[in-house]
């Protein structure tokens, strides 16, 4: 006998890869608005926070403001700075999971391995390593990788890194037992992990050699309206928390002034703009300034691509430490790290008690695990064979029943991620309940929307300085490759295009022969629960 029109028709099973920022707020949206499912999140490392819990080198912080990223759902009226570091960060959502129960769906220490579409069954298949090394499988309908994109940390790609007999350290494995007080030690890299290490070792060391492969632009603070002087941290008073607290509306209101002017300034990145123009002279303006005390460094790290070809880094007192006594600037390429130290191509060996591997992630956006689709094809082979492609930055053609958050083309770029990802999960949520009340047994991205989609964005992207030419992990690692990372558009149509699904852009495979079974046996469960039976006449357009 056919089941009410609006009931589910069984569990469905929703495995989750990743407990970060994504992870936890999957859950609490699967949770609250999502009936008849199960899900469990797989998490490798020994608790929840992804990025937050795995970066602690010194100084480590968000150059985003603190009441900009949270969740709209669980505000933090506590926060104690302005720009929080990553340890304040990481209780944050460590307690929004506690808080909301979700962490007894939390599976931790427990590292996908692989992943393969069950074709005859329409469900994943996971292989799960365990911390003790047992290997364990699971299987369900719909799989949604939540393991965000600056998660993946990589060693540099330098002949002889591991010969080194001193101390090598990564940003984002960071040895707390070492003491840098009086050594002679180098940083490798200049993107904004090396832009917060480089000033909080300064004053520690003896000496240090920053090496530097290409310059970035260093600017102020986002929000600096509301920051300190100069666009720097501060720490909230009693009465200002206090404040917030009690205050919702004021508080509220506060969150609204930064987040306006983080979605205020999208308008520098469109080449030849007005705004694009007064960035680069203000912000080289301000780096003359800061490296007035050793003037020859202004040619070196001073751009001549445009501003935000590479995304513009924050960095209060990182160009004062690079024009300090101690430290120096190195531009010549790296050819081989030595027993004793770095060895360059003008043949000069460096000798170091330290070297310090501020050198990012892997941003390839391919899985960090064999995940099979359609036929059998592996989607990390297809994105080594050509430039990553997706739908909204959330699908895949060939992948069924597949998610990904922040996954090629997401507003990695345009201030906060935290409401981006929520609009991904309500996208999400969408999908899965039409997926339910239609008796839809696998969705899947038509190859023809992928493609204009992609066709839309490389378009769009010549307008904009991230086309322009400088190396960027927003080009994976390119000077002049497709930009790969950057929704095509501001933050504000980000939230206009993923507003509801485009129901039409995707395949559907039905649980029965017949697409209007889920019409049922005639009635709706209202009707047979004889609740109430005239709820449409409350919905008047007045």
């Amino acid at each position: 006998m056919y089941q009410p029109m609006d009931l589910a028709a069984q569990i469905e099973s929703h495995h989750l890869i990743g407990c970060g920022a994504s992870g936890v707020l999957f859950a609490y949206k699967l949770r609250k608005h999502l009936s008849d499912s199960e899900f469990v999140i797989y998490e490798k490392n020994h608790d929840v926070g992804g990025t937050w819990l795995e970066n602690r080198y010194p100084v480590c912080a968000c150059d985003i403001p603190s009441h900009a990223y949270q969740y709209n759902w669980a505000p933090n009226p506590e926060w104690n700075q302005f720009y929080s570091g990553s340890e304040e960060l990481w209780q944050y959502f460590k307690r929004v999971a506690h808080d909301f129960n979700i962490m007894t769906n939390v599976r931790l220490r427990h590292r996908v391995s692989g992943a393969e579409w069950i074709e005859t069954d329409a469900r994943w298949r996971l292989s799960i390593v365990k911390d003790d090394g047992c290997l364990i499988t699971d299987e369900g309908e719909f799989l949604i990788d939540a393991s965000g994109v600056l998660n993946n940390w990589k060693w540099p790609k330098i002949h002889g890194l591991h010969n080194f007999k001193g101390t090598l350290i990564h940003s984002a494995q960071w040895d707390d037992s070492y003491d840098f007080t009086d050594k002679d030690i180098a940083v490798i890299g200049g993107g904004s992990s090396a832009v917060q290490i480089v000033p909080s070792l300064q004053p520690q060391v003896k000496s240090m050699k920053s090496f530097i492969r290409s310059p970035a632009w260093i600017s102020d603070n986002y929000a600096t309206k509301d920051a300190g002087s100069d666009g720097r941290n501060f720490q909230y008073s009693e009465t200002q928390k206090q404040n917030f607290r009690e205050n919702p509306d004021f508080y509220l209101q506060y969150r609204k002034d930064i987040e306006y002017e983080l979605n205020s300034r999208f308008k520098f990145i469109i080449k030849g703009s007005k705004d694009q123009s007064e960035a680069v002279k203000v912000t080289t303006e301000d780096m003359r300034k800061r490296l007035a005390a050793k003037p020859h460094l202004i040619r070196q790290l001073v751009p001549s691509f445009a501003f935000g070809c590479r995304r513009p880094t924050p960095g209060n007192g990182y160009l004062e430490a690079l024009a300090s006594d101690n430290v120096d600037a190195v531009f010549d390429p790296i050819v081989t790290i030595t027993p004793g130290g770095i060895q360059t191509t003008a043949n000069v060996e460096h000798k170091f008690d330290a070297i310090v591997c501020a050198t990012g992630f892997d941003i390839s956006f391919k899985p960090r695990f064999p995940l099979f689709g359609h036929g059998g094809e592996n989607l990390q082979d297809r994105w080594t064979r050509e430039t990553p492609k997706s739908y909204m930055s959330l699908m895949v053609a060939g992948f069924p029943n597949y998610f990904t958050s922040l996954g090629p083309h997401s507003p990695v770029g345009h201030g906060s991620l935290i409401p981006a990802i929520e609009v991904i999960a309500d996208y999400v949520l969408a999908v899965l309940q039409k997926v339910q009340r239609q008796r839809i047994r696998a969705v899947e991205v038509k190859q023809e929307a992928v493609n204009e989609f992609t066709q839309h964005t490389d378009e769009f992207m010549k307008r904009t300085a991230w086309s322009d030419g400088c190396s960027s992990w927003f080009k994976n690692g390119s000077v002049d490759g497709p930009v790969v990372a950057i929704w095509p558009g501001s933050r504000l149509t980000w939230f206009e295009a993923l507003r509801e699904p485009r129901f039409e852009d995707f395949e559907y495979t039905y649980e029965t022969a017949n697409r209007f079974q889920y019409f049922g046996n005639g009635f709706t469960q209202r009707e047979i629960e004889g609740q109430d039976l005239t709820w449409y006449l409350d919905q008047a357009d007045i």
